[in-house]
């Protein structure tokens, strides 16, 4: 059987996960083999989007990057051709590799301008450095309350636009439209919807 292979090495996590999109949706009945580097974001990434796709993937080391081997929809429970079940042994001895990915990232509500006291110009650059590291698998950043204040900051707006350009959404609280003069550049999300994360303790609140 034929297998579609991704060379996906010099490549952001957003784009890879397009490709894979791609890929999967235009050759819906082939196996895949996907070899990427040794950034594990973006490898965990990838596992994620798997899982949410439904398809089976054996991950094995291939040198200082990876292979995962994506079996064909309806082979479930098989490895991609050539390939025996399950994980790989680590190289250096041991037990199987990364076997799963990690747990899905909970969303996170942005509810202040600054971190520490107001009107500090170091609490906004600091605050602004912890969303440029925010890990593309968190699924959407919501800004309430104070976190309105970043959509008329030209710097902090060019951050939340990349952050939504890797594939995590950026959504702004109804309730707060009501101290907007402008219309946000982001969608509306219905308070209800980080109430109910916040009363279950799946949302991160900053």
């Amino acid at each position: 059987m034929d297998i579609l292979t991704l060379e996906l090495f010099e490549v952001t996590v957003s784009e890879a996960l397009r490709e894979i999109d791609r890929a999967a949706e235009a050759h819906p009945d082939l196996p895949l083999r996907i070899l990427l580097g040794s950034d594990r974001m973006l490898r965990h990434n990838v596992q994620r989007l798997l899982v949410r796709l439904g398809r089976q993937a054996t991950l094995r080391q291939e040198g200082t990057g990876w292979r995962l081997d994506v079996a064909a929809p309806g082979q479930a429970g098989n490895a991609a051709p050539g390939q025996a079940g399950g994980a790989a042994p680590d190289p250096r001895g041991g037990s199987a590799v990364d076997p799963a990915p990690p747990p899905a990232l909970p969303p996170l509500l942005v509810t202040r301008s600054h971190l520490g006291p107001d009107g500090l110009e170091m609490g906004r650059r600091l605050l602004l450095g912890v969303l440029r590291e925010l890990d593309p698998a968190v699924p959407w950043l919501g800004l309430a309350l104070g976190g309105l204040e970043l959509l008329a900051d030209p710097q902090a707006l060019a951050v939340l636009e990349q952050i939504q350009a890797r594939g995590t959404k950026v959504q702004v609280s109804r309730e707060g439209l009501l101290f907007v003069l402008d219309p946000p550049p982001f969608e509306v999300m219905e308070d209800s919807q980080w109430q109910r994360l916040a009363g279950r303790g799946a949302l991160t609140i900053l």
